[in-house]
């Protein structure tokens, strides 16, 4: 696999900024000390600012050049802004800074530019659901071996992969960046930023179809990354998906294959969960995982394979993958007063939301409850889509269903034509549905939760683990 060579030019400095800037045609002026050193930037004067540059953002609801003198106040070393006003205060102030164009582009621009400096092999994860898992199974994989250095959270936007690729140590030897998208065009100008050694695409579902369409024109925007793998790169490909053979046309060099077809290059094996644990195997391998689901097995076959490609031997794959603990909202299980509650409440799409009622099915327990709500970016497929849902749901040995949101009556109405028996009860407000399920549920019972995350199911979870007695 192709590598970069670090330049010996120190790029920490305010000089490497201004005249990085200055070569993609967005610096306007300049005032600071040349040799004044950053460690990365900043968007948020409420987030870690020392030793960070500021860039001032203007979005539809809060503009960034009001937090400048926030931000330099917190620690932030310098401010890149696009007014003008703002630049001539800062200049009085004597407070460094460099006026630009656009704020928003010189991120980008300046990270672009970081990256071709970077010695590190970069990986890049995008895929309709998985990402941030595969992301963390693919980071704990390499860090058994490598130095790493990895999107926090989710931070896979237009902004969010700059700020990642800038807070990136130069001494780092591999970058893992998630990728995602929610208008066309987006994964191609993050994977022209990245020029990734390793593109892996998870799958190819229904997330933000409103925005995108249709399924092939998800898996052509997700597709667009491959085509800036580097010379000598690698592409890990879904090969159980229906859109493989189109990814894998894109693909100018080699391509890994994983999934549970018998072609797949990494097969996975039959996953069982037990106490707390999910059993798989990886080309035979036997592997371990604190998560519940087969969709997670297959997130680690995706990380074992990125692992393997990169020089990681099973042994070191297998430890690391047994050592990551699910985070918050992505998969977490919490028992409490005889409860098993397992919190999905990150984020959802039709086809995570079927996996996750079809993990839940598989559980046992004394009754199967699903605490559930609306979908979003479904656009003009939203009915239907939610019609979906409700005829899973009421094809699966589940007991109870709880949904917030505007979709109840489609998924209600959906599941009922099935199973006309099945208890779901819709809610419009979290708070409310909470209650109802608190004065309902009993020791013995294992609970999905799972919506978008603008349905706040985080909060439903929360309270149930503190009203219940957990921590």
């Amino acid at each position: 696999m192709a590598r970069r060579v670090a330049m010996s030019i120190n790029v920490r400095t305010f000089e490497w900024v201004r005249d990085a800037l200055e070569a993609c045609g967005e610096l306007a002026r300049a005032h600071g000390n040349s040799g004044l050193a950053w460690s990365g930037a900043a968007i948020d004067n409420r987030a870690e600012c020392a030793g960070r540059i500021f860039f001032a953002l203007a979005g539809e609801r809060v503009d960034g050049h009001t937090f400048v003198r926030a931000a330099l106040d917190a620690g932030s070393v310098a401010a890149v802004v696009s007014d003008a006003s703002v630049a001539d205060e800062l200049q009085r102030a004597g407070a460094a800074h460099i006026l630009v164009r656009d704020t928003r582009r010189a991120l980008f621009e300046l990270a672009r530019a970081y990256r071709r400096h970077l010695g590190a092999r970069v990986v890049a994860i995008t895929g309709s659901s998985g990402k941030t898992t595969t992301k963390e199974y693919t980071r704990a994989v390499l860090r058994a071996k490598y130095r790493v250095h990895a999107n926090v959270g989710n931070l896979n936007s237009l902004v969010g992969v700059p700020l990642t690729v800038l807070d990136a140590d130069e001494n780092c030897e591999y970058l893992v960046c998630e990728v995602g998208a929610n208008h066309l065009g987006e994964i191609d100008a993050l994977g022209g930023l990245l020029e990734p050694d390793v593109a892996v695409i998870t799958n190819i579902g229904d997330a933000h179809v409103g925005y995108f369409g249709s399924r092939a024109a998800i898996a052509q925007e997700k597709g667009s990354l491959l085509t800036h793998i580097v010379r000598g790169g690698v592409a890990v490909l879904p090969r159980d998906d229906e859109f493989f053979q189109k990814l894998n046309a894109t693909v100018q060099g080699r391509v890994f294959s994983f999934g549970r077809s018998p072609a797949a290059d990494f097969r996975l094996g039959n996953a069982t969960f037990a106490e707390g644990v999910l059993r798989f195997t990886v080309n035979g391998e036997p592997l371990s995982l604190s998560a519940v689901g087969e969709y997670n097995a297959m997130n680690a076959c995706a990380a074992f394979a990125v692992g393997d490609a990169s020089g990681v031997d099973a042994k070191r794959i297998r430890e690391a993958l047994a050592s990551v603990r699910p985070t918050p909202g992505r998969g977490r299980v919490h028992h409490v007063a005889g409860v098993t509650l397992i919190d999905e409440s990150y984020n959802a799409s039709p086809a995570s939301m079927k996996q996750s009622l079809a993990m839940l099915a598989s559980l046992p327990g004394t009754r199967r409850i699903a605490v559930l709500g609306d979908m979003r970016e479904l656009g003009a497929e939203t009915a239907a889509l939610h019609a979906g849902v409700g005829q899973a749901v009421a094809g699966l040995p589940i007991d109870k269903v709880y949904w917030v949101g505007e979709q109840a009556a489609a998924v209600m109405t959906a599941a009922h034509r099935i199973n006309s028996g099945l208890p779901i009860q819709g809610y419009a407000d979290v708070a409310v549905m909470t209650a109802a399920f608190l004065r309902d549920v009993r020791s013995g019972d294992v609970v999905v939760a799972k919506a978008s995350r603008a349905m706040q199911l985080d909060e439903f979870v929360v309270a149930v683990v503190n009203a219940l007695g957990g921590n």
